[in-house]
């Protein structure tokens, strides 16, 4: 905790001494400095209703015991993950540096899980030096790039998911003018809070063909990228491929090669953007897909005229997950070299995320979504004005077998669906309301399997904002969901009265609010004190049904570039899903004091 204080402090003194009215530090005549401070820090609470049904949410929990979803060191009551990020510019130089700080990561976060150090606190350095020209640019140190969709590459850093998949190395790239763009890159990518001894290396290739034509009026490009990953800690064994019972051996199988093509056209408000991406060689530790080879098709189709847009996207995947560090399988996204985000509607709205798409488990799915979007205005009433949306995503899987496990075939099937839209009215300057419907449908946690069960549900909400002067404003939000099975009916509520700009205030609950007669599907919870119990009655049967409120306070405070929020409250365990990716949250209750600040 001293450490945190500490760190905190220096964070503070450095940002608050500066020109508050300049969005970056001038030094110099050229020069530039910014700095951004983010932190968020959490105190868990005792919830002993959460630790009777299994939920363990507070200090030192026992590792042994089946509920708990701890796997390490015990953990403490405070988690707290900081950001501390200086950049210089000057002319084109760019010199850059950022502290990460775990005193120890919050909960829910696999860094914890995966941290290669001994003591609860953590901590990753990274940095970098760049220099860009008209034409080309050189950069050594950390890197951040992505070729295409994502599909072979993409390193990036994701705060709300603790993933920062980072390359330790160089890259240099040459436009030339604006017909060819050739870029280059090689290092060694950043697994939590250690750098892998795996090289990972490639380059992208873009050719602008209506720059090539002097065509004006439209955007027409091929691309290619292809992406190398060297395991240089692989150990020799054998690999048993169950479609033909023989034995693969893996020594000399390092190299995993990955090359894709991409075509960009834009003409008239049309947009199609396709890609195909594969793997040359097996992946042997990519256990999920028909063979070891993985490929995908990608493809984006749009049209936008006037208040009018409309996309649909359509996407097959075949083993195209790519490990940073292919012996460490169960550390979820942050291991992942590629970027294979789930392409269904980011629902903001709690009961509608409860249960999120997260891509089929084998690895093996095909599937897309649809959107419309229209807005209905009166030039006469500017304000009154209609908007509508509406969005459709499916996914199904299909046959399968696993490359080096002996399961059956998997028989292709839908695990999810999701018709969502949206009607908002500004009725007058005072008066907006938000009518939101969902229907879903989703598999149960065996999504591959012939006897999963599927679990449809109907979500309702209405959101209704009232703007009692240009300073202050109430916002209420109601919410239903009806299912016949899983978890039953919820129903959850939020309050918000915002005085503009500086002050904010939140109160919020969700409830399941039905008994379920199903304990497979319900929502029945194991009691641990009730199996512990001298009772013979409550030891043999050691379920009990919970009606569970997961209750929120909150204000927060804005002040030019600083916003502090302080928050408490019991959450839900479930997924987290920031850009299309997620990550798993345990339950637990406790307060959260989250702070961001730059110049």
């Amino acid at each position: 905790m001293k450490k945190f204080i500490l760190f905190l402090g220096v964070a503070l003194c450095a940002t608050l001494c500066v020109n508050e009215a300049s969005a970056q530090i001038k030094v110099g005549e050229e020069g530039r400095l910014s700095i951004a401070f983010e932190s968020s820090t959490s105190y868990y609470a005792k919830d002993k209703l959460l630790e009777d049904i299994g939920k363990y949410t507070n200090y030192n929990p026992d590792p042994d015991y089946e509920f708990s979803f701890v796997d390490g060191p015990d953990r403490s009551n405070i988690g707290s993950n900081d950001y501390l990020k200086l950049d210089y510019s000057w002319k084109g130089l760019s010199v850059g540096l950022q502290v990460d700080a775990y005193l120890p990561p919050l909960y829910g976060y696999d860094l914890y899980k995966y941290s290669q150090r001994d003591s609860k606190l953590s901590g990753f350095l990274s940095k970098y030096i760049q220099w860009e020209d008209k034409n080309w640019g050189v950069r050594v140190g950390d890197i951040y790039d992505q070729f295409g969709n994502g599909l072979i590459f993409r390193t990036y850093e994701d705060r709300n998911l603790a993933f920062n998949n980072s390359l330790a190395g160089a890259r240099a790239y040459y436009n030339f003018n604006n017909y060819v763009n050739v870029k280059v890159l090689a290092g060694m990518p950043r697994l939590y809070d250690i750098r892998t001894n795996n090289w990972v290396y490639g380059g992208d290739l873009s050719l602008s063909i209506s720059d090539m034509a002097g065509w004006n009026d439209g955007i027409v490009s091929l691309e290619g990228s292809y992406v190398g990953r060297y395991d240089s800690d692989i150990s020799e064994f054998n690999v048993i491929d169950w479609q033909t019972q023989q034995e693969i051996n893996t020594l000399g199988r390092q190299h995993i090669n990955m090359v894709s093509g991409r075509l960009n056209f834009e003409y008239m408000g049309i947009t199609l953007r396709g890609e195909y991406a594969a793997k040359l060689n097996n992946d042997l530790f990519n256990n999920a897909a028909n063979v070891g080879k993985g490929n995908a098709i990608y493809v984006d189709l749009g049209y936008n005229y006037k208040r009018f847009s409309a996309t649909a996207t359509f996407r097959r995947l075949e083993g195209m997950t790519t490990m940073i560090d292919p012996r460490k399988d169960n550390i979820f996204g942050g291991n992942l070299l590629n970027y294979i985000p789930v392409l269904t509607r980011q629902h903001t709205y709690s009961l509608a995320g409860l249960n999120p798409f997260m891509g089929a488990p084998s690895g093996n799915e095909i599937g897309g979504q649809i959107d419309l979007y229209y807005s209905l205005r009166n030039k006469k009433a500017r304000g009154k004005y209609w908007n509508f949306h509406a969005n459709f995503s499916m996914f199904n899987t299909y046959d399968h077998v696993a490359l080096n496990s002996d399961s059956d075939i998997r028989e292709g099937r839908n695990i999810w669906l999701d018709f969502n839209f949206d009607v908002e009215r500004q009725w007058n300057k005072s008066v907006k309301t938000t009518f939101f419907y969902s229907f879903q449908r989703r598999d149960s946690d065996q999504y591959d399997m012939p006897e999963a069960h599927y679990c449809p549900s109907h979500i309702f909400v209405a959101d209704v904002t009232y703007k009692v002067n240009k300073k202050h404003s109430l916002r209420f939000e109601a919410q239903y969901l009806a299912a016949n099975n899983y978890e039953g009916d919820w129903v959850a509520a939020t309050i918000e009265y915002n005085f503009a700009p500086m002050f904010s205030f939140y109160v919020s609950d969700m409830w399941n609010c039905e008994p379920m007669q199903d304990g497979s599907y319900g929502n029945y919870f194991y009691h641990y004190s009730m199996a512990n119990s001298n009772d013979p009655a409550l030891y043999e049967n050691p379920y009990k049904h919970e009606l569970l409120h997961y209750y929120q306070v909150g204000a927060s405070f804005t002040y030019n570039s600083l916003r502090v929020q302080l928050s408490y409250g019991r959450n839900r365990e479930g997924i987290v899903c920031s850009g299309g990716v997620c990550r798993k949250q345990p339950a637990f209750t406790g307060a959260n004091l989250a702070l961001t600040l730059s110049f």
